[in-house]
């Protein structure tokens, strides 16, 4: 009986200061509120009412869309056998590459898998090398275009994939960087019956230069956005790169046709053309990740932003009415956050408050997810960037869709 009196008398000490703190800070709260809100005209109840709308937006966005790939199980330790997979490997003038990682993919064991490496018209050793490694390794499948083209990757992929002999086929760069983990093992592993596409996170090695840094977060936040749009029922992929997915359904939507004379995106649009929730399995983790080793330029940084708005164009209207929601809820946020401070001071403690909280959900959601994928570099600079680049983005984005349509009036002329 002592012992129990004890334990009740211990529960009421803990919880009474904390009861005490809590009534406290409601009460500070209801009188700080009562302060503020006495003086607002209608302009302030219209600024406040668009503000929070966006605030509720921009947390709904970090909680259900980037929060449930922060929070996603994605434990498969129970699959032991996976399904075959054939890697296609398009390239040109890529001989140092091939030499330094192709051998080191050919090594991979214990999985069932081909590479279908294909030559887009090289003028180096390229095929050479390639014949060589071919002797020393039957997993190892060569072809090549017979004279150079335009729009050549897209040939050069679609006679990968008409060479493929496993139902399960995957793009994968020339310059991979394969590493001690069991990438295609643990990818192999996903490959389950009832899914068509098995969606994978890739990315560029850290250099610390200034165009890979923003390369490689731009590339992160693409397929952030994609694998949560996923998630919630809204499939889409930014990366064709690391993406596994049935061949069959390739030549279902009769390959490339119409979409041949894309310039700046490939496999990403056939895939985003079938692509459905119920058989699509998102694998944002490090053990089904990759990094290539690739020198990253001005130019590849403003192409990856130019493939994303193609991308974009191509996509179902509900996807894309969304993605501008989501765009224009980001962009209106700052603004909109100033301006409630300035015509209504007297909630700048509340809007201090607002903003730590989104800052720290945003951190811990992100944290998370870049733990996740054992990525560098990436955690602090990834939240200035989501925070500044999306204004450039949008000029950029006019910009460039008016120089398109003014190159195509010129050819139609």
């Amino acid at each position: 009986m002592f012992i129990i009196n004890f334990e009740i008398d211990l529960i009421v000490s803990i919880f009474e200061p904390v009861k005490f703190y809590v009534s406290f800070y409601i009460f500070w709260m209801q009188q700080f509120f009562h302060i503020s809100f006495s003086g607002i005209n209608a302009f302030d109840v219209l600024l406040l009412t668009i503000f929070g709308v966006l605030l509720f937006s921009r947390i709904l966005y970090l909680w259900l869309v980037v929060g449930r790939i922060a929070f996603r199980n994605n434990n498969h330790s129970d699959v032991k056998n996976g399904e075959p997979i054939s890697l296609l490997l398009t390239f040109r003038n890529e001989e140092k590459n091939l030499q330094q990682y192709l051998p080191e993919i050919l090594k991979i064991k214990n999985v069932d898998f081909e590479v279908v490496a294909v030559d887009d018209f090289s003028q180096d050793n390229s095929l050479s090398v390639l014949g060589v490694m071919k002797e020393e390794n039957g997993k190892l499948r060569v072809s090549s275009l017979n004279q150079e083209t335009r729009f050549s990757e897209k040939l050069a992929q679609n006679i990968a994939l008409k060479a493929a002999r496993n139902n399960w086929v995957m793009t994968i760069p020339v310059s991979l960087v394969v590493g001690e983990t069991n990438w295609l093992k643990n990818v192999s592993g996903r490959l389950i019956q009832g899914n068509d596409v098995v969606l994978n996170y890739s990315n560029v090695l850290h250099t610390g230069r200034f165009y890979n840094r923003l390369f490689r977060i731009e590339l992160f936040l693409q397929q952030l956005k994609s694998a949560g749009f996923t998630i919630c029922g809204l499939p889409f992929t930014y990366t064709e790169e690391n993406v596994a997915f049935r061949k069959e359904k390739y030549f279902e939507g009769g390959s490339y046709s119409h979409k041949l004379k894309e310039p700046f995106a490939n496999l990403e649009l056939l895939i985003n053309a079938f692509i459905r929730k119920n058989k699509t399995e998102v694998c944002f983790q490090q053990e089904t990740a990759i990094q290539k080793n690739e020198q990253i330029e001005r130019s590849d940084y403003f192409g990856l932003l130019k493939k994303s708005f193609r991308i974009e164009k191509y996509l179902p209207a509900s996807k894309r009415w969304i993605l501008l929601f989501d765009e224009w809820t980001r962009l209106l946020f700052i603004p909109f956050l100033i301006l409630v401070i300035v015509f209504v001071s007297e909630l700048w403690l509340f809007m201090f408050m607002v903003i730590v909280v989104k800052i720290v959900l945003h951190l811990f959601i992100i944290k998370r997810i870049v733990n996740h994928l054992n990525e560098r570099k990436i955690f602090l600079s990834s939240l200035m960037y989501d925070l500044i680049v999306p204004y450039y983005k949008v000029f950029y984005r006019w910009h460039f869709n008016r120089r398109s349509r003014k190159q195509r009036w010129r050819r139609n002329t």
